[in-house]
């Protein structure tokens, strides 16, 4: 029996030794491809990572992928046999003097029969062939370029002449190993998606249930605050998001006007000085007067006034800002009451808003005794935002809402400085279902029409606030 055991153990062993070394190859060979010299942004797609992260969910819960197609292995295979060899890593690189949504990559031709079959029959995005083994889609966005061994791709949204780049590509003219570049902090990372270009470093990770995202970029328009500070926010809110910053000089001066109105960016870059803050905690009721017309005995047309209670979002917004200077402001429109501190509907026409004004500190609220607590806690962030979905879509009378985002659980954004104009971001976005990977319940969701035209559902009476 123990003999048994030591060589059970031995060639488990072994099978892992030669799973990691597989793997460890096809980093090497994958880390080993060229990229154009004149390369200034990188995204890198860990294919391998990607695999063994589904792999291992599929592992712990075999039922969040037990799905009802049909369709036998051996077509599914066949459906997905494109004729390319799939590297480790897929590389992408947008070039310098093309369009910076312009992407390049390049894949080896394991089968030139199949490959071949597959961009005149089979692709999910038909090609039109224009000259020898140059292809384009219909709309000229996606272009290939291929010879008996390597096929060189374009993406070009702007719609660019590609042809000389791609063959400059495949003929390796003025190219350079990503490992000997400066883009060489890539090739050892193994999050799922990076992504680099001169002001910008970014991850993305799909795990179950979850998608994390980081991003670390020169920043150009804030300077956050040195010791960021913010009120505490109610937990449990539906949306929640603080801001303590404030607007380099040069972007307030390009949002200056000469009338700028209560909600716009000139009125916020105005007034605001250095925090912000906003919070939608529950539904609250408000009563609002509908207008509306009837015909009287003399068959003459007057206007009917009703009182309807409607269900509004319990929302507050504070700002820092000189709370005389916005309280004229507001007066010298004409559109303060002084004794509610209500807002015209002429202004805000969705909602009953109320202003309250004191202490260096401004108040637009639709819950007219709410009372701003002033008093603020110290963060290492001085951006802050989230958004719990089940909360949203419940209290949201949209249908698309919950259409969209029912999959969603819950939204998480953080922002810190790094250093002089450097902020890191990082965000979380939860999904309902904590078991299946992210990648695959994102992908479902676009199947079924994620990425569908919006409609929207406006019927019914608009309230009149008097």
């Amino acid at each position: 029996m123990k003999k048994f055991l030591k060589i059970t153990a031995a060639i488990v062993l072994l099978l892992l030794i030669c799973y990691f070394g597989f793997f460890k190859y096809r980093q090497i060979q994958a880390n080993n491809v060229s990229i154009p010299v004149s390369t200034n942004a990188l995204l890198k797609i860990n294919v391998d990572e990607l695999y063994k992260t589904i792999a291992i969910s599929y592992i712990k819960h075999p039922k969040q992928y037990s799905g009802t197609d049909k369709k036998g292995i051996k077509e599914k295979v066949d459906d997905l046999n494109t004729g390319l060899k799939i590297p480790a890593n897929i590389y992408l690189y947008a070039l310098k003097g093309k369009a910076k949504t312009t992407f390049f990559s390049t894949f080896e031709i394991a089968d030139n029969l199949v490959f071949n079959r597959f961009i005149q029959k089979k692709s999910v995005l038909p090609l039109i062939k224009k000259d020898g083994n140059f292809f384009q889609s219909k709309d000229s966005t996606f272009c290939i370029l291929f010879n008996k061994t390597t096929v060189a791709f374009a993406y070009t949204p702007q719609k660019e002449q590609v042809k000389t780049t791609l063959v400059e590509i495949l003929n390796r003219k003025n190219m350079i190993k990503v490992g000997e570049s400066r883009f060489n902090q890539l090739i050892n990372l193994s999050d799922h998606i990076l992504f680099q270009n001169t002001g910008n470093f970014s991850k993305i990770n799909f795990t179950d249930g979850k998608i994390s995202f980081s991003n670390e970029f020169i920043n150009q328009m804030i300077v956050p605050a040195a010791k960021p500070q913010h009120r505490v926010l109610n937990p449990e809110s539906t949306v929640s998001m603080w801001l303590n910053a404030k607007f380099k000089s040069d972007l307030l001066k390009k949002n200056q006007t000469g009338t700028p109105s209560l909600l716009s960016k000139d009125s916020f870059f105005r007034f605001y000085k250095d925090y912000v803050d906003f919070e939608w905690t529950n539904t609250i009721t408000q009563v609002d007067t509908v207008v509306g017309y009837e015909y009287n005995d003399d068959f003459e047309r007057v206007e009917k006034k009703i009182l309807q209670d409607r269900k509004i979002p319990s929302i507050s917004m504070n700002l820092t800002a000189n709370d005389r200077e916005v309280s004229d402001y507001l007066n010298s429109l004409g559109v303060l009451d002084q004794s509610t501190g209500k807002i015209s509907s002429s202004i805000i026409p969705l909602y009953q808003v109320y202003f309250k004004g004191n202490s260096g500190n401004i108040q637009l609220s639709t819950v007219q005794s709410a009372k701003p607590d002033l008093k603020r806690t110290s963060s290492d962030d001085f951006f802050y935002f989230k958004v719990d979905f089940k909360k949203l879509i419940k209290q949201a009378s949209m249908p698309l809402i919950a259409d969209k985002l029912g999959a969603f659980s819950q939204l998480e954004i953080k922002a810190k400085s790094i250093g002089k104009d450097k902020i890191k971001l990082e965000s979380e976005l939860l999904f309902l279902n904590e078991d299946a990977n992210a990648l695959i319940q994102l992908l479902k969701a676009f199947k079924n029409g994620f990425n569908s035209s919006l409609n929207f559902n406006f019927s019914g009476g608009i309230p009149v606030k008097k």
